[in-house]
């Protein structure tokens, strides 16, 4: 098994409609290849866990690397493990713009932490507030 956890900007913020669309299309494609994972999107910017055989997530991880809708791509962790943290979800998401979502007990810590953005700066120095997040979201999901 293999985690890959990435940040990158979009050029043009998402609207609702492209964000399902996105979604839509990741869960299918996903499921064909055995991936999983969660997306999260914040004002123009995504973090996102993929997670599978290593060789499947590198190949989606290039695909996902030549889209021109969004730019600024950096790996935050790139390694093996022994177990899927989101191994339900062909990919799980949560849009953070939403106003509903800063109700949920305890998610004010990692958007105080993290400035509001998902950007690389934001974790480059300790990549584990990114784990810490993604957790966040997977227990919330259930």
């Amino acid at each position: 098994m293999f985690h890959l956890v990435y940040v990158s900007s979009a050029v043009k913020p998402f609207s609702e409609s492209e964000l399902i669309d996105l979604l839509s299309k990741s869960r299918e494609k996903n499921a064909q290849k055995d991936i999983t994972g969660i997306l999260l999107y914040n004002d123009g910017n995504f973090m996102q866990i993929l997670e599978g055989e290593e060789a499947a997530v590198q190949q989606l991880y290039d695909i996902i690397s030549h889209d021109q809708r969004h730019h600024g791509m950096v790996v935050l962790v790139a390694e093996q493990t022994s177990e899927t943290i989101f191994g339900e979800w062909s990919m799980a998401f949560r849009n953070l713009t939403n106003k509903q979502i800063h109700e949920i007990p305890g998610f004010s810590r990692f958007m105080e932490r993290t400035e509001r953005t998902l950007i690389e700066e934001n974790f480059k120095n300790d990549p584990t507030g990114c784990w810490d997040l993604l957790k966040f979201f997977r227990e919330t999901s259930r």
